[in-house]
C-alpha cells in the first residue's frame, strides 16, 4: 500500500518502485509516426469482453515493455509504440530492422463502467495486453498514465 510517507518529498509523480520512463527524441517520434500514419502500418488490435473485464491485445513482436507509451484521457485509451530505433541515445546505426515496424498509435475509447485505476498492463512474447477491470458504478478516472509491465 502507498502512503503519503512513501511519496517524494520535491512533490514528482514517480511511479511506485522509482520506475522512471525512458527518455525520447520526441522529433524523431513524431516524424515517424507520421510517416507510418501516412503508410498505415499498425499492429493488430483484439478487444475481448468477459463477465470479470474488458481486454485489449495489441501483437506487437520486436518492441520491449520500455517502448510502450499508454495513456489514459476520459475515455480515450491512446496506445503508443515507440520503435527502439527512435529513443534517443541511439548508438547503432540500422539498415534494416525487421521484427518492428516503426512507431505507432491505438487510440480505444473504453466503456464508462470499467475501473482505470486497477488496470494491468502487460507486455509478453510480443503481445501487449492491457486488462481493464469491469466496475458496478461509473468510473472516475484518476489515471493517466498506465505502466506495461
Amino acid at each position: 500500500m502507498i502512503t503519503s510517507i512513501n511519496r517524494p518529498s520535491s512533490g514528482a509523480n514517480e511511479y511506485p518502485g522509482a520506475y522512471n520512463p525512458p527518455t525520447y527524441n520526441w522529433t524523431k517520434v513524431m516524424r515517424q509516426l507520421k510517416k507510418n500514419a501516412d503508410e498505415s502500418t499498425k499492429p493488430s488490435l483484439a478487444i475481448h469482453e468477459n463477465s470479470n473485464c474488458y481486454s485489449i491485445e495489441i501483437q506487437a513482436p520486436g518492441y520491449s515493455k520500455e517502448d510502450f507509451m499508454v495513456t489514459l484521457e476520459g475515455d480515450r485509451l491512446s496506445v503508443y509504440g515507440l520503435c527502439p530505433s527512435t529513443q534517443s541515445g541511439d548508438q547503432y546505426s540500422y539498415h534494416l530492422v525487421d521484427a518492428c515496424s516503426g512507431c505507432f498509435e491505438h487510440t480505444i475509447h473504453l466503456p464508462e463502467n470499467i475501473d482505470s485505476d486497477f488496470v494491468r498492463a502487460e507486455y509478453k512474447s510480443g503481445l501487449l495486453r492491457l486488462d481493464f477491470p469491469k466496475s458496478e458504478r461509473q468510473n472516475v478516472r484518476t489515471v493517466d498514465k498506465i505502466v506495461v509491465y
